[in-house]
């Protein structure tokens, strides 16, 4: 006969061999269920593809965009741009902010109107160049105010929400293609209310955009920008997405193209700035950080490679390109941080004046 602690140990180990058997049947549907039902979810859905390029949620909360004094920033104007989609038919609502010259907020009545006709005046009158300033994803035009500090020491800056985001329409469908026209016409629209020399900084995603409408622009009727700089810029998003935190999950997998990439492509998520910026015909700069946790750096030295070899620098501009060591913790994010950087944008605003100079 056992004895009872004979028999304790024989059910023990009953309890074990039943404990590890469900372990693995849960470890095993927690695999299938990340890497085959999802990844086959995510090829059939554009809906989820949409959300994974676009990640149009609100940061901060709750935004107030008629009270930028709320998020530490003064001397903004709140207005809206209209844009007609691709299919010329629907009006596409853009939010958008004028943030004033440093030192023109004191001799401007920008809280005379939050509208587009007092946004068109101080563009008209400013003695200052203008900026087009392109956020990425997560985010809204509100989470950029610390670049716009450093921005308007020596432009007026001119931020918007892409469609989707903050406040700007909503409801229509995400496509590159669609945020890249409203953003040409955007651009058209500042052109039409001020002499001034206009800029395009992008960052991240709203880098991918400006180049891909500059492009647009280009094609559309010759319109070229004073200059373009790139912060945090990728390649394309086949190489983000394969390099991106998520992507490096899947990568492994057999079928990753097949079900991931691929069907991106096929539904026009494409960003490619290594095939667009050879259309910029304007001086480019490029910043990016060493410790880049989400765009890695080596993307924008192969921007800055194609830029500087690929287009004929000495009358479409030349390439200055700077990398940020990670020591300095910059990160995604942070290179504004960067006590160099308003010495860097008066270089390269010489730069783009000489060059039209040249150009004239």
């Amino acid at each position: 006969m056992k004895t009872t602690i004979e028999r304790r140990w024989s059910l023990w180990q009953r309890l074990l061999i039943k404990s590890l058997f469900g372990l693995c049947c849960l470890l095993l549907i927690v695999f299938l269920a990340i890497w085959v039902v999802f990844p086959l979810v995510f090829m059939n859905s554009l809906s989820i593809q949409s959300f994974f390029m676009f990640m149009n949620t609100q940061d901060p909360k709750n935004p107030e965009f008629n009270n930028p004094e709320k998020y530490g920033i003064e001397g903004v104007i709140n207005f809206y741009i209209t844009t007609k989609d691709i299919d010329n038919s629907t009006s596409v609502r853009i939010g958008a902010w004028v943030v004033l010259p440093e030192t023109e907020i004191n001799t401007t009545n920008y809280k005379a109107h939050n509208d587009s006709s007092n946004a068109a005046y101080v563009m008209k009158n400013t003695a200052y160049p203008i900026l087009l300033y392109l956020h990425g994803v997560a985010c809204n035009r509100i989470s950029s105010v610390s670049k716009y500090k450093i921005a308007r020491k020596s432009f007026m800056v001119i931020a918007v929400d892409h469609r989707g985001y903050g406040d700007s329409c909503s409801g229509l469908e995400l496509s590159e293609l669609g945020i890249v026209s409203d953003t040409a016409q955007i651009y058209k629209w500042i052109g039409s209310h001020t002499k001034n020399e206009i800029f395009v900084w992008g960052h991240s995603l709203g880098a991918a955009l400006g180049t891909h409408a500059i492009k647009v622009l280009k094609e559309d009727g010759t319109i070229i920008p004073t200059g373009l700089i790139l912060e945090s810029a990728f390649t394309t998003m086949r190489e983000e997405v394969a390099n991106s935190g998520i992507g490096k999950l899947f990568k492994w997998l057999l079928y990753f193209e097949q079900t991931v990439l691929e069907p991106l492509e096929r539904n026009g998520f494409i960003f490619n700035t290594s095939n667009n910026i050879l259309s910029v015909d304007c001086p480019i700069m490029i910043m990016h950080a060493e410790d880049d946790n989400v765009v890695p750096c080596f993307m924008g030295r192969k921007l800055n490679e194609i830029a500087q070899t690929q287009r004929d620098i000495a009358t479409k501009g030349k390439v200055t390109y700077y990398e940020f060591p990670a020591l300095l913790g910059y990160s995604h994010n942070g290179i504004t941080e960067d006590t160099n950087i308003t010495k860097y944008i008066e270089i390269f605003k010489a730069q783009c004046q000489e060059q039209n100079k040249v150009a004239a």
